[in-house]
C-alpha cells in the first residue's frame, strides 16, 4: 500500500497508451487500492463497487504465459506480456507486466549472440505507459538493423496500442486468427474525489506558486481550460504515435489516423495494414525460422532472387554431393541459373540495388539501405521513403549486410568462363556481378 500514490502518479492526469477495455479494466483493479468509488468513461458508462471489481476479475493471473527466454533454430524468442510499463527494473515479463528496459536488455543480449540469427516478439500486451514507449520502438528497429539481424513481431494474441507501437519496429509482423493488433490511440484519466471531500467533511487547500502548478489534481472537477489542454496534449501525441507506426510500416499518417484507434482480429489487422501474414501462432517460430535458413540459399551471384527472376529453383542439397561422373545428371544449378537470367532482368534488379543504395534517404542508414537493397522486393520509391523515417547514426559499416554474411558462410558458384556458359553468358553474368560491386563496394 505504500506504493499507491507512487502507482497513482503514473496513471492518473497521464497519456496512456491502452486497449480501452483493458484500460477499464486496469482502472477498475487499481480503484479501491486508490480510495475511487465510482468509473467513468467517455462515453458515459459508470462502474460502481462490485461491478469494477467484477471487471477486473476477467483479468486474473491464470491469464499469464510467462515463457522464459529461448532460442529455438535460431531464433531468439521475446515475450512481451501484459502491461508495458517504463523502467520496471525486471529483464523479463513479471507479475503481469513487460518493462520496455527489459525488452532492450533481452534485444541487446539477442543481437550480440552468434547463435541468434533472428528476433521474434511474441506479443500478448494491450499496452501501457508513453514514457519510453517510442524510445524502445525506435531503438528496436536500430539494433536490429545494427546487428543485421531481422526482427518479427507475433501477435499472440494482443498486441494494442503500446504493443502496436513497438511491433510497428519489426521488419515483418504475425498474427494469429483470434489476433488483436492496433488502437493507435492515447487514453488519459483523472480522479475527481471533490465530492467525497465533501461529503465527509474534508476540504483540501492547496498552496501553490504558478497558475498551472496544480492543473488536474484530484480535489477538484476539471476545468473546461484544463480539460482543453489536456485534450489538446492528447491529440498531439495520438499524432506522434501515428507516424512512428506509418513510418516504420510504410503506411502514410492519414491512413493509421483513419483506423481512430479500433481494434482488428486477424485477417481484418493485415487488410488494414497493421501485420503482414496471417499464421497459427504455434507455427511463428518455425516458419521465421524456415525464412532465417533460406535466405542464404536463394543467392546465386550476389543478390537476392525472386522466383520471378531465377528459375528453375536450384536444389542446394544436390551442390555438396559428390563429383559428377560420366554417367550422372547434375541438376542446372548457381552459375548456369545465373546465365539464363535475361539481360532485361538483371538491368532491372542493378537499378533497383543501385536506386536504393545511392538515394539520399540511404546516406548514414547504409545498413538499413542494404537490407532493404537485397533483403526486400521493395521498389526504388518505397524503400527511399521507409530510410526517411529511420534516425541517423544507425548503421555499421563494418558489419556490411545480413547478406554478405550468408555468402561468406556458403561456396559460391565460379561465374567465369569454364563454367560452362557461353561467352554472351558469360559477359551477361560478368556485367551482373560488376554491378553488385559498384553498387556495394563488396569485391573491390
Amino acid at each position: 500500500m505504500q506504493n499507491m500514490p507512487h502507482i497513482a502518479s503514473r496513471v492518473l492526469n497521464t497519456p496512456l497508451l491502452l486497449e480501452p477495455g483493458y484500460a477499464r479494466t486496469f482502472f477498475s483493479a487499481l480503484a479501491p487500492r486508490l480510495g475511487i468509488m465510482e468509473l467513468q468513461d467517455d462515453q458515459g458508462v459508470i462502474l460502481t463497487g462490485e461491478a469494477m471489481r467484477q471487471s477486473a476479475k476477467g483479468w486474473s493471473s491464470d491469464r499469464e504465459r510467462n515463457r522464459p527466454y529461448q532460442i529455438i533454430d535460431g531464433v531468439a524468442v521475446l515475450p512481451v506480456q501484459g502491461t508495458l510499463a517504463h523502467k520496471y527494473g525486471h529483464t523479463r515479463p513479471y507479475s503481469g507486466m513487460t518493462g520496455y528496459d527489459g525488452i532492450i536488455r533481452r534485444m541487446t543480449e539477442a543481437c550480440d549472440d552468434p547463435d541468434v540469427k533472428g528476433v521474434l516478439l511474441d506479443n500478448d500486451t494491450p499496452g501501457g505507459e508513453v514514457s519510453g514507449c517510442f524510445n524502445t520502438s525506435r531503438k528496436l528497429r536500430q539494433m536490429a538493423d545494427a546487428a543485421g539481424k531481422p526482427l518479427w513481431a507475433l501477435c499472440y494474441d494482443m498486441n494494442c496500442s503500446a504493443g502496436m507501437a513497438l511491433a510497428s519496429a519489426a521488419h515483418r509482423r504475425l498474427i494469429n486468427e483470434t489476433g488483436i493488433a492496433g488502437s493507435v490511440g492515447v487514453v488519459m484519466a483523472h480522479a475527481d474525489w471533490s465530492q467525497n471531500l465533501e461529503q465527509d467533511g474534508i476540504n483540501v487547500t492547496l498552496i501553490h506558486s504558478g497558475a498551472h502548478k496544480v492543473d488536474g489534481n484530484p480535489y477538484e472537477a476539471l476545468s473546461a481550460e484544463v480539460l482543453a489542454r489536456f485534450q489538446s496534449k492528447s491529440d498531439e501525441l495520438r499524432n506522434e504515435f501515428a507516424e512512428l507506426v506509418a513510418g516504420h510500416m510504410g503506411m502514410s499518417v492519414a491512413d493509421v489516423l483513419a483506423t481512430e484507434a479500433a481494434t482488428y482480429r486477424g485477417q481484418a489487422a493485415i487488410d488494414i495494414g497493421f501485420a503482414d501474414e496471417l499464421v497459427n501462432g504455434i507455427d511463428a517460430v518455425s516458419i521465421f525460422s524456415q525464412h532465417l535458413s533460406t535466405q542464404g540459399r536463394t543467392i546465386s551471384i550476389g543478390a537476392t532472387m525472386s522466383e520471378d527472376n531465377l528459375q528453375p529453383q536450384a536444389d542446394t542439397s544436390e551442390t555438396n554431393g559428390p563429383a559428377a561422373g560420366a554417367d550422372q545428371q547434375v541438376p542446372e544449378v548457381g552459375a548456369q541459373d545465373a546465365a539464363k537470367l535475361s539481360a532485361q532482368g538483371a538491368a532491372d534488379m542493378q537499378a533497383r540495388i543501385a536506386g536504393i543504395l545511392q538515394c539520399e534517404s540511404a546516406k548514414g542508414r547504409e545498413t538499413t539501405a542494404n537490407h532493404l537493397a537485397f533483403n526486400t522486393n521493395m521498389s526504388v520509391e518505397e524503400a527511399e521513403k521507409l530510410l526517411a523515417t529511420v534516425p541517423l547514426g544507425t548503421t555499421t559499416d563494418a558489419m556490411n549486410t545480413a547478406l554478405d554474411n550468408a555468402m561468406s558462410a556458403e561456396d559460391q558458384p565460379e561465374v567465369g568462363a569454364d563454367a560452362g556458359a557461353s561467352d554472351d553468358e558469360n559477359d551477361e553474368v560478368a556485367q551482373f556481378m560488376g554491378a553488385y560491386k559498384t553498387a556495394t563496394g563488396v569485391g573491390k
